[in-house]
This record gives C-alpha cells, structure tokens and sequence, in this order.
C-alpha cells in the first residue's frame, strides 16, 4: 500500500480492500452524515457514483473583462465600507492593475473577512463576473485564486446547494485515487476499436478533468470521443436488451392459429365499411405473426380515427374462431365501454359471446363474468385493469389486445399474458410515435403503421384565436351549433388553481351555460362516478345534449359523430400529441368539423410553436417529430410511464446515426453468440448481470 493509503482513515483502508467504488460516499473526505441525505436526493449514494455523476459544465479560468467569469490582476491599495442609495453596506476593496483600477465588493463580510485575507502592495487574482460598479471594473464575491490556476479548467457539478464545491472537488479527486482502478469495462475491445473509443476509465477521467480548452469545446459539442463513447454505451446497451426480449419472444413457443379463408369472407359480410389499403396491409402483417408457433408482439401505430379498432376486432374473431379467448384491455372505462359497445354490434353477428368488465361492475355481475371466464363461456373480455385481478382466471387466453399502450405498465402486461399459455399481443396507439423514438422505445416489437385515413373524411379546418378574442370563436361555434351539430369544449383543470393562471372546466361551464343560454350543455371530468360519465356520454351522443365541457379525459375514446366542433382553451399548455388527439374528437364522418384554438394573450415562444404546428400539420407523425422537438425525449407523452429510458448523454432526435449503428451492432453480436457466452463478448455478459441483476434470465442468458 501506498504512502498515500495510509493517510486514510482505517475504515477507508478496509473499504479500499473490499470496494471502495461501492462504499458510501460518507467516506470520502468532507462529506459528512448530515449531508448524505441532500446528496441522497440527487442520486448519489456511493462512490461510483461520484465517479459517474459528470459536470453539468465547465469554467476555463481566463483573465478578461468580459461578463463572463474571469480573473483581474491587481495589487491591493485599500479598502473601506460603503453604502448603498438603499442604505447597504458593502465591502469595497480597490486594486491597480496594468489597465488602471478595478474593485471587489463583498456583500456579506464581518470584522475577520474579508478583511484579514488582504494585504496592502501584495498582488491578488480575484476571480468571478465582471461587471461595473461606480464606473470602474468590479466583481462581486470573487474568489481568491492562485497565478497557477489561470488558463487552467475546472468542473462545476450539480451538487447540493449548502455543500461547498470546493470540498466536493476533493470529494471527487479522492474518488478518483482510490476508486477508479476499480471501474470495469463496459464495452467489448472490438467495438472500442471499431469506433476508436477510449477506455472507460480515460474517458470518464476526460469528462471529470478535460484539461485543455479545445477538449471542453468539443464535449459541450459532444464530438469528443469519451462522450461519444458514452452516447453509443447507454444505446448500445438499450438495443441490446430490446434484441434479446425480442430473442425470447421469437424463442419462446406461441400459438399457431389457422387462418381460414372462408371464416374471413363471413366476417366480411359485417364488416360497416371497406377496409385502406394500409389496413389491409396492418392485417396481413398480423396473420402473418399469427400462423407462426410463436408468440405475436406486434404494435399498430394509427392516427386518429385511422382504423386500428376494425383491425383488433378482426383478429380477435380469427383467435376466438381457433378455439381462443380474447382479451381487449383499455386504459379507461370510458374508451373499455366505447369498445364494448362497438364490439358487441360486429361480434354478434358472428355469435362471438362479448362482455365488458370494468372497476364500475358490481361485485354479483363481476363473480358471474369471472365464472364464466374461467369456463370458456365468455370468447372476449373487453375492460380496464380489472382484468389483471388475480382472481381473474381464463379457460385458454390465447389473443391480448392492449389499446392505448403506453398507459400500461410492462408488469401489467406481463400478469395478463401469465393468464395464458404464450398469448399473441397485440399493441395498439394513436398516439404517433415518431420514428428515432419507436427504434428507442418499441426495439423489442414489430411495429405496423396505418398511414391512411378512411375514404370520404374530410379534413378537419383549425383556427387559432387569442384569449382576448373568446367571443369570436364563441360566436363562430354558435353558427355550429345552429346546423344541429354539437360542440365539445375542452379546459385543462376541473378547478381554479392559484398557481396556474389556466381556464377551469367549473367555472368556464358556467360562462358557456350563460352564452349559449338556449342551448343544453354538460360538465364531464375525471372525477364524477362512472355511472354519471356514462348517463352524460350517452345524452350528448343520443340526447339533447348539445355542448359538452371537459376536461381532458374525453381526449380518448369518445366517439361523438354529430360532434363537428371543438374549442379548446390555454391550448398552449398542451403538448401537440394531446392536441392532435383532442383534434380527433371530432371529424368522425362525412361533414365539415372544426378545432379552435384558444391561447393566452401572453403566450410564449414555445405555446407559439405548438399553436403553428397544429395550424401547419394534419399528420400526426409530423406533430410527433415537432413535439418531441420541442419536450425533448423524457416527457414525450407528458409523464415518464411510457417507460423511456433515462438517457443522460444521447439525444434521440440527435443521435439517430448512433442508434442505428447501435441497433445494427447488437444484431450481429446476438447473431455470432446469441447467449454472449463466447470470451469477447464476457465485458456484455458481466455488464448485463450488474445492470440487471437476477433477471438476465428473462433475457435468455442467465
């Protein structure tokens, strides 16, 4: 043991003998009990997490006078108390420099500091921003620094607000003595050279300590090759994992389902329209997947209104036709009802037995539904998630289809799926995934996509109107409404809210009542009992109805024909893939329908995006690419349930170049050694095993 290894306390000595990298980061020097929990907060625990929590940025620490930070020389020629027109006082200490004068000011100071660190005639290099004071250059609460520190970086971490970086800068350099040796390798010496990576420990010692002004530049551009490295690792390893759960799909023995010709012309027979080209193409994509002896997990991207519900309830009667049970899992009552009420007209037809079950179902009905499942006498279940209960027993579930996808949890998934032997899943959307995030998100699934509307819809014409103007676009949905069409008007919250200066459903349903005074409308939120959305659903669809105000829980599922008009309000706080599925709403037949949006007055640069984009585009892929654009990868669907994955170095609008040879890379490993068993690919296998501890084995290499 080093000299250097001695100085450590004996608890160190022994946590450096066992695994100092995954020790807590109370053991490194400054770091007390007392701030584990504020460093607790930022997710860092140990430390290799020290090591791996990177600077947020970078200071090159250079003489100027510009805004920036930097150093000005000068020798001390006094100081004294000022004060301010307001009464403050302030520590003023001036300085001669080669240019003249310039000062430094402490704000906070007492009788010791910063006194006592000032000597006269001695040389100072204070450093921070410069700004002016008094007409002459001037920076406030500058620190002290060495001669030998000019033209040299530093890193600036995101770190607790009390804690002091200068002691977490030790933190981290101590982290480094003793702990970076014990850093692994993450990627194999092939893909290291191929790309002409660095080692994982030359690259996270470049991104700590950068050392030279060009390295900085290029890792804020992220062209340096220790954080392309780390780009490509955290893609590589997403691509990996998606192509050996596809690998266990593929492996793993499914059903095999007859396609019988003659049983597809009966059903054609129901069928209430002509199917796209695209749908029949979706279609075959799926017969295809469900003659194989393997398990189907296919996801069916489709706009709006494009026709995915046709196409499950097709597949659905193939499946109950072989003999199956079928599943159709919606995210909420509302859209499981809207779906019952569908299916029940076209599987009638085929005395295919259909029945709903949902949390709203009494406790009686639901043991009768739960008996008769278990039984084989119900053929397809539509419901929420009160189709995962565990005393929720199937005869022989053989076809899943699960609506709205991204809402449900893999878990959920995967106790559904438990209830069958291999059932074929089938995922659909409509919310359009763009392409970067598809490859990133559904790597693991075949994706089909409905790329054309229906024949005979006519585009629906958006407008867009400021708050100031409401009265306008009211009078606009007047006109409407006279024609005997209906109207949905949408708000974000149910109630006021002090901090957010949004429209509320309760307050605006009482400004639409007013206006539209001879007219009926109704309230619809998230927070009425079932049975009364149902009642409300069902009078605006079939009854007198003619407005209904809303909150966003109509954005899925309901399906008002005569419904041609919707105005939507603080419409720039929603993202585009929410106001293009709001849009969908209406336009649900042959006549003419309307979005109208309604936006602050003081809308800003991005609520301005959105509100174009809507303006621009019909296409939800092209939303999709603009909203992703705008949110960025990690709030895509407004929450971060949709299971993408925390990305700190790729960019997925960025680096789809990388993705791609990631993907690619991934195939032909898994191609060569399908279990990474093979000695080269040893760092993938041991990497895998931390990452994803005893459940590799899901992976097939366990």
């Amino acid at each position: 043991m080093s000299s250097k290894d001695n100085k450590l306390p004996d608890n160190k000595k022994n946590q450096a003998a066992v695994s100092f990298i995954n020790s807590s980061i109370s053991k490194l020097s400054g770091i007390g009990e007392k701030s584990l929990p504020l460093f607790n907060r930022l997710k860092i625990n140990t430390v290799k997490d020290v090591i791996f929590s990177f600077p947020y940025r970078y200071e090159v620490i250079m003489p100027g006078n510009s805004d920036e930070k930097s150093v000005l020389t000068g020798t001390y020629e006094g100081s004294g108390i000022v004060r301010t027109h307001k009464g403050k006082s302030i520590f003023k200490a001036v300085f001669k420099s080669s240019n003249g004068f310039f000062s430094c000011l402490w704000v906070n100071f007492n009788a010791n500091y910063p006194a006592s660190l000032l000597h006269t005639g001695a040389v100072y290099y204070m450093y921070g921003p410069v700004t002016k004071f008094e007409g002459i250059p001037a920076i406030f609460h500058p620190e002290i620094i060495n001669k030998d520190d000019i033209g040299h970086v530093r890193s600036v971490y995101t770190i607790p607000v009390s804690f002091s970086i200068v002691k977490y800068r030790k933190a981290v350099k101590e982290a480094f003595d003793y702990g970076l040796k014990e850093i692994n390798e993450t990627l194999p010496v092939y893909i290291l050279d191929k790309y002409n990576f660095p080692d994982i420990k030359d690259a996270v010692k470049t991104l700590h300590y950068p050392e030279t002004k060009a390295n900085v530049e290029s890792i804020i551009n992220r062209t340096h090759p220790a954080y392309k490295r780390f780009i490509y690792d955290e893609l590589f390893y997403l691509q990996l994992v998606m192509q050996l759960k596809r690998k266990t799909y593929t492996k793993g023995i499914g059903i095999k389902f007859n396609i019988d010709k003659e049983y597809l012309e009966e059903i054609n027979k129901f069928m209430p329209f002509k199917l796209t080209k695209a749908q029949k193409k979706v279609l075959l994509d799926i017969f295809n997947d469900m003659v194989k002896n393997r398990q189907m997990n296919r996801l069916v991207q489709g706009d709006v209104g494009s026709g995915k519900t046709i196409i499950a309830f097709i597949s659905a009667a193939v499946a109950v036709h072989n003999g199956y049970q079928v599943v159709i899992l919606a995210p909420t009552e509302v859209l499981a009802e809207q779906h019952y009420n569908n299916a029940k007209k076209f599987f009638d037809n085929l005395n295919i037995n259909t029945y709903l079950l949902t949390g709203s179902v009494t406790k009686k009905n639901k043991d009768i539904i739960k008996n008769m499942l278990s039984s084989g006498d119900i053929n397809v279940i539509i419901g929420t998630h009160a189709l995962i209960e565990e005393d929720v027993e199937f005869k022989n579930l053989g076809f899943i289809i699960a609506d709205e996808q991204h809402r449900f949890g893999v878990h959920q998934r995967k106790i559904l799926i438990d209830k069958g032997y291999h059932p074929d899943i089938l995922l659909m959307t409509a919310t359009p995934i763009p392409r970067t995030l598809a490859m990133t998100l559904y790597g693991d699934l075949d994706v089909s996509i409905i790329d054309e509307m229906p024949p005979g819809r006519i585009p629906c014409i958006t407008k867009a109107y400021k708050a100031s103007q409401l009265t306008k676009a009211f009078e606009f949905v007047e006109e409407i409404l006279n024609d005997n069409k209906k109207a949905y008007f949408v708000y974000p919250l149910i109630d006021e809210s002090d901090k957010l200066e949004l429209k509320a459903a309760t307050q605006s349903y009482e400004e639409v009542k007013k206006y539209f005074h001879n007219k009926k409308a109704g309230l619809l939120h998230g927070k009425m009992k079932a049975d009364e959305k149902r009642q409300l659903l069902h009078d605006f669809k079939y009854g007198d109805i003619d407005i209904l105000v809303s909150t966003t829980v109509i954005e899925v599922g309901v399906d008002v024909p005569e419904a041609t008009v919707m105005l939507i309000e603080n419409a720039e706080r929603f993202g585009l893939s929410q106001l293009h599925q709001l849009r969908g709403r209406v336009g649900r037949n042959d006549m003419q329908s309307y979005c109208l949006l309604i936006a602050s007055d003081k809308i800003g640069e991005n609520g301005e995006k959105r509100i174009k984009a809507m303006l621009e585009y019909k296409d939800g892929f092209k939303l999709a690419e603009a909203d992703l654009e705008l949110r960025g990868q990690g709030d895509f669907f407004g929450t971060k349930q949709s299971g993408m994955p925390d990305l700190h170095f790729a960019d997925i609008i960025k680096d789809i170049k990388i993705i791609q040879q990631a993907k690619n890379d991934a195939a032909d490993i898994l191609e060569d050694d399908n279990d990474l068993s093979s000695e080269k690919n040893q760092v993938l296998y041991n990497r895998l095993k931390e990452m994803y501890k005893d459940s590799t084995s899901y992976f097939g290499i366990g």
